[in-house]
């Protein structure tokens, strides 16, 4: 009677529990996660930067398209200047951070970390920023709104094909679930990368990685 063989990388015993492997566990996920951190930095900085140009010189683009409209009143390009620079600058942190948490580096750990912590605290300032300038916001698309209507009134278009005139009831609402839903969504990976780098088994891998190696 033959036997087979047994396979020495499956356990002796039929209902054993397979064995972590916890080398390859620790070489994983610095690199996923560091991967989808850095492309959420630069897809942010990109982000960031356009709203930096349109708080600063929104009116100043349009005219390049030929379109007359007023500037962003002074309090919406102070708040959304100011929290447009801040992330941008945060997004450069997330890049560097990201980086070196690919490179196993305890800095990178440290900086996405406290990027992680700095962002969730830039969404309760942009909610409490889009709440503090509201008016000025829906009054400037207002006046845009007419603008606008002037603007293609004045190329011939037909009284009845012009653009609607904006609600202020309706702008306010939008505007409140606009910054609920960016809110949300700008705080899922934030929150992830806290969880992951304050975690046991993330804390327990990351002190490996500046640990002197083992003879």
């Amino acid at each position: 009677m033959s036997t087979q063989p047994s396979d020495p990388e499956l356990p002796s015993e039929p209902y054993a529990p397979y064995p972590d492997d916890l080398a390859a566990r620790r070489a994983t996920w610095p690199t996923a996660f560091g991967v989808v951190s850095l492309v959420v930095g630069v897809l942010g900085m990109c982000m960031q930067g356009a709203a930096v140009g349109m708080s600063l010189g929104g009116d100043k683009i349009m005219g390049l398209a030929g379109m007359s409209i007023s500037p962003a009143p002074r309090i919406v390009q102070i708040v959304g200047g100011t929290q447009a620079i801040i992330c941008t600058m945060l997004g450069v942190m997330l890049i560097i951070g990201s980086r070196l948490l690919i490179m196993r580096k305890p800095l990178g750990a440290q900086l996405v970390k406290w990027w992680a912590i700095t962002r969730l605290i830039m969404v309760v300032f942009g909610l409490g920023a889009v709440v503090f300038t509201l008016r000025a916001q829906v009054e400037w698309q207002i006046t845009m709104s007419s603008e606008m209507r002037e603007f293609a009134r004045g190329k011939g278009i037909k009284e009845a094909d012009l653009p609607p005139i904006a609600d202020r009831e309706v702008l306010e609402k939008q505007a409140m679930w606009g910054v609920g839903i960016a809110s949300v969504g700008f705080s899922v990976w934030p929150f992830v990368m806290a969880i992951v780098l304050t975690g046991r088994k993330g804390r327990e891998d990351i002190a490996t990685w500046s640990a002197p190696p083992t003879a």
